[in-house]
């Protein structure tokens, strides 16, 4: 599995949470056409924000790649913010599935 990082600082708690709401929709809305197998999105108290997304495939990930410029023009016009991301592959991942054991 292939991972692009992203991490963006804010000067407040507010305007991450506007950038998770636009990372959310922007990236979301693209899940079916780059072939996102995983998006986490989280937000800090300090008003840091990290977007994870899942690839299967290094060709779905260029496809981000040459995307993610386009995708994120919006945010990049209308807040100021430091970016730093990488690519990965990811070594290890668990989520725990929520299931009802009652009868």
């Amino acid at each position: 599995m292939f991972g692009k990082i992203l991490n963006f600082k804010f000067k407040s708690v507010s305007e991450a949470k506007l950038a998770a709401s636009f990372c959310s929709e922007k990236f979301g809305s693209k899940i079916s056409e780059l072939n996102i197998i995983g998006l986490n999105i989280f937000i800090s108290q300090s008003g840091d924000l990290n977007v994870s997304i899942k690839f299967g495939s290094p060709d779905a990930l260029k496809k981000f790649e040459s995307r993610y410029i386009d995708i994120i023009a919006d945010l990049k016009g209308s807040l100021v913010f430091k970016e730093n991301n990488f690519v990965g592959v990811c070594t290890f991942t668990y989520e725990k599935e929520a299931a009802s054991t009652e009868m």
